[in-house]
């Protein structure tokens, strides 16, 4: 069956925290397991999953249900069904200026307020798409990973859009599909595959456990992340975030065993890996933490992201000339692109190097995908164009 890509409008991924003997076990049977999630190490007492409220993510409101009707109408035709739900989004004002990486609300809360992140706007068309009768599924997609450094993490996002089946949207689209809320239109030959509506509730409850870990919530951040693990026991990734709580929390024995979980779930988790030698080092393991920290090392030194996280990590602590450094080390390794162009676009004008400055905001023009970074970084850049910049 031919697959094919649209790219729409909207938004960048969703969050994860991340950071040779794996323990191969059941994390949900064995007992060991049941106090690591039941989070007494930390709160002195048992957390229970149920102090977080239930989402139905696709749920469909009956305001939704009225912009279907009106906006599908009678017509059985199934690609004549999706150019008029999106037309009519379009209209709206749905796909303009509204994307909010740290806003993960279900579909009817993102219809209400015209407003989410990518895993939201997934959520909603998922949702109305379904209810026009169209066969719409939830897709992660193995992009390269994209870093981003906030409030003393590193953070990568995971690309998640929707899946199309069962009509042909035009000649050059077959009868499958995939639709994109994201500024990056993925390669076709990125890896993808469909998840359920439950693993993407689990998401859901892992990005709400990331946005209250990063104000300082800990115990909410427990409690959601405890749901979404119930939900998908089986997603490293969320196993490396319940690592990375505990090393917050100087529960080192417990971080040990999340990561270990995480990497007996999936062998070549970097961050996985990453939080093993730092919490081995914590702990005073040191033949331990110098093996998992030299896989880490070799990785890092040829991962381009991983430099641009750290440029953007010095960036933010005016630490300019550092900045440089690692924004170039990611240059050396990745040319064509975009976020990496226009981050050193951002240095060079804060040290006072203009003409470099212009130079590589223009190559960021030329290559693309960096709209998040101008919504970020804008009030850096001066006014009244001395440095100017394209819309992307």
């Amino acid at each position: 069956m031919r697959r094919g890509s649209l790219k729409l409008a909207g938004a960048v991924g969703l969050l994860f925290i991340t950071g040779c003997a794996a323990r191969p076990m059941d994390p949900m049977v064995d007992p060991e397991f049941g106090r690591l999630l039941s989070g007494e190490f930390v709160f002195d007492e048992p957390v229970s999953a149920d102090e977080v409220p239930d989402v139905d993510l696709t749920g469909v409101s009956d305001e939704m249900r009225a912009f279907v009707e009106a906006e599908v109408g009678e017509t059985r035709i199934s690609s004549v069904k999706f150019r008029r739900m999106f037309r009519g989004l379009t209209r709206e004002g749905y796909f303009n200026t509204n994307y909010l990486a740290d806003s993960t609300r279900t579909a009817a809360e993102t219809f209400q307020r015209k407003s989410g992140n990518c895993l939201s706007y997934t959520s909603m068309f998922v949702a109305l798409a379904r209810e026009a009768g169209l066969d719409a599924r939830f897709q992660v997609v193995s992009v390269p990973p994209n870093w981003d450094a906030d409030s003393g993490y590193l953070i990568r996002y995971t690309h998640v859009n929707l899946v199309l089946k069962g009509f042909r949207y035009d000649k050059v689209h077959g009868e499958e599909f995939s639709v994109d809320f994201n500024d990056v239109l993925p390669e076709p030959e990125y890896p993808r595959h469909e998840i359920s509506d439950e693993e993407a509730t689990a998401l859901f409850y892992a990005n709400e456990s990331v946005r209250h870990l990063r104000s300082g919530s800990m115990r909410d951040a427990f409690a959601y992340l405890k749901k979404a693990i119930q939900i998908s026991p089986e997603n490293s990734d969320l196993w490396i975030n319940l690592g990375a709580l505990y090393a917050k929390e100087d529960a080192l024995e417990q971080a040990l065993i999340a990561y270990e979980v995480a990497l007996s779930l999936d062998r070549s988790n970097r961050g996985a890996i990453s939080g093993l030698g730092r919490t081995h080092l914590a702990l005073g393991n040191l033949e331990e933490a110098d093996y998992y920290n030299e896989q880490v090392k070799r990785y890092r030194e040829r991962n381009p992201y991983y430099h641009f996280a750290i440029a953007q990590a010095e960036f933010e602590n005016a630490r300019y000339p550092a900045a440089l450094r690692s924004i170039n080390t990611a240059l050396d390794l990745k040319y064509r692109n975009g976020r990496f162009h226009f981050m050193k676009g951002l240095t060079e004008y804060k040290l006072g190097d203009l003409e470099s400055a212009r130079e590589s905001f223009q190559r960021a023009d030329r290559f693309g995908n960096y709209r998040d970074l101008k919504q970020r970084y804008v009030s850096g850049v001066a006014q009244a164009g001395e440095v100017s910049t394209a819309p992307n």
